[in-house]
């Protein structure tokens, strides 16, 4: 199965490293203006062909449409001698924020991303100024090279990885990098008390199938010129792949405490898919309740994000996350969703002990269906993952796709990006997970307890009689034991036998004997820890 994200990807745009922007700005030089029906050819290749231009969403919903009656050509490669910078040599190769476009004119301005290393996809970049479409061309000037490159040669036909935005949170001052494009379909936000963590995906299609997973790219990029003093910005993304074209309309929205994108699409498919997955989140769990940490690592957790929480007319689910010895795909069966995210609701630094990586600061995703979905299901996908620099969980959305897709398939939804737990009011009452813990026995048996804290709780009066709504999967419960603890606090503790070697699952929920009080929690237990592939990562032998 391919992984999710490789290494590379990872390491490229660093874990915990936020560009701050300089003051100064120059304009990028951008080619003529494109007001009239013109070829538009900007990659040198004839996929990306067009004969008129692009200035909006339906523009750019009718070019994929017709991109999609035309059979798929791979979009055009870096050039090769590209492919050979080293890490190190593509790390130093710095944009030069006085270049960014905007930056001293507009609220939000735009960086980009240079080829290689491992970055070899080529992106289209365009303005949309005035009702008009402005091609960005490549520009040397616009990066810093290292003394070693101050000779290296870019090719002719070279264009952008990828582009970043910049702007200011309301409230404060200080120019921050809050949302970047790079790679595939890959796109990653923050809130402003956050760092870079979990990421988002346009689409996954045929994931967690036994074949090849198919990676839609976005090709080419239109970015709106916002109106004076608007705190919102428009960045339209086309899409192709083997399968399928799309058309993408992201509207970001920075606020004080937490970043919000509006996504707008239409998918038009070249043949149907085994699979689809719809608003992916991407994101990696290597230890922390459930697991304990490798030999020689002090650090008690690693994880961008500790759990998949799941709303559905059933009501809310938390499934704790866990990395597994081989690719697990749970599913979640919901036939209508109301949202759903990775979250690290888990805030406290003295459980991650990481000054640099910051974990204790990496964003919560949340996903809201903006339209009616097509009826599907849930899954979580937990793969084994070597080290904490490759993502290794993912959660989408899984449609029942028509039988005629020659209509094309259109989803609406909003992202928001934040720090801690979700909160809303149609769930403040409701009592949730704080801190699961597992041990193994050497008799094999499994010791779990859950703690529960809410108002649901906190309010019970002495007398009233707490239940659970319990059911395990290969696994047999022995003893189940609730006890009630100071500040609002409740104890599930249970012994489970395994009945065979394989993961077990256990899905629960404390209930009255009118109503449930707490979220349901799930989780997919290895009855065996899973080894770690790399021990010199996390033993600090080298």
């Amino acid at each position: 199965m391919t992984s999710w994200r490789t290494i590379c990807q990872m390491l490229i745009a660093s874990a915990a490293g936020l560009v701050i922007f300089g003051v100064a700005s120059l304009r990028v030089a951008h080619s003529q203006e494109v007001s009239q029906p013109v070829v538009v050819n900007p990659l040198g290749d004839s996929t990306f062909s067009r004969a008129f231009a692009v200035t909006s969403f339906e523009d750019l919903t009718a070019y994929a449409e017709l991109k999609a009656a035309h059979p798929y050509k791979p979009g055009a490669k870096a050039h090769e001698i590209l492919s050979t910078l080293s890490y190190d040599e593509y790390q130093q190769i710095q944009f030069d924020h006085k270049k960014a476009i905007w930056h001293g004119e507009k609220e939000f301005w735009i960086e980009m991303f240079h080829p290689g290393f491992v970055q070899r996809d080529q992106i289209s970049l365009n303005l949309i100024e005035q009702g008009r479409e402005q091609p960005v061309a490549f520009n040397r000037d616009c990066f810093i090279y290292p003394d070693s490159l101050s000779n290296f040669e870019i090719p002719e036909e070279t264009t952008y990885s990828g582009i970043r935005i910049a702007g200011r949170f309301p409230g404060s001052d200080d120019p921050q990098e809050i949302l970047t494009f790079l790679g595939s379909s890959y796109f990653r936000c923050r809130s402003s008390n956050c760092v870079y963590g979990s990421s988002t995906r346009g689409l996954a299609v045929n994931i967690g199938t036994p074949g090849e997973e198919e990676f839609p790219v976005f090709r080419e990029f239109w970015i709106v010129e916002p109106e004076e003093g608007a705190n919102e910005l428009t960045i339209l993304a086309f899409m192709d792949s083997p399968s399928l074209t799309g058309a993408y309309e992201f509207r970001l929205r920075p606020m004080e405490k937490t970043a919000q994108i509006d996504v707008r699409s239409m998918i038009y498919f070249r043949s149907r898919p085994e699979k689809l997955g719809i608003a992916p989140v991407t994101s990696m769990w290597m230890w922390g309740d459930g697991l304990i940490p490798p030999p020689l690592d002090l650090r008690p957790s690693v994880h961008d994000a500790d759990g998949l929480l799941v709303e559905s007319p059933e009501g809310w689910t938390w499934r704790s996350l866990c990395r597994q010895s081989y690719p697990s795909v749970s599913r979640l069966n919901v036939d209508q969703i109301k949202g759903f995210g990775l979250l690290q609701r888990d805030t406290r630094f003295d459980h991650f002990q990481d000054s640099f990586a910051r974990y204790d600061r990496r964003p919560s995703i949340w996903v809201e269906p903006q339209s009616q979905w097509p009826k599907g299901h849930m899954e979580l996908l937990e793969l084994p993952g070597a080290h904490e620099g490759i993502d290794n969980i993912g959660a989408y959305w899984v449609p029942e796709l028509p039988k005629n897709l020659e209509q094309g398939l259109p989803i609406a939804y909003r992202i928001h990006y934040f720090h801690g737990d979700l909160k809303t009011k149609c769930r403040d009452y409701l009592a949730a997970v704080q801190d699961v813990q597992i041990t193994r026995e050497p008799d094999s048996n499994v010791n779990v307890s859950i703690e529960f804290k809410g108002p649901s709780l906190a309010d019970l009066a002495a007398e009233t009689a707490v239940n659970t709504q319990l059911q395990t999967i290969r696994g047999e419960v022995l003893h189940q034991e609730i006890v009630r603890r100071p500040n609002g606090r409740w104890t599930l503790q249970l012994v489970i036998r395994p009945e065979s070697e394989a993961p077990f699952e256990i899905e629960v929920c404390l209930k009255d004997v009118n109503r449930k009080l707490t979220e349901t929690w799930a989780y997919l237990c290895p009855v065996k820890p899973p080894p770690y592939q790399y021990p010199q990562v996390y033993t600090r032998v080298e």
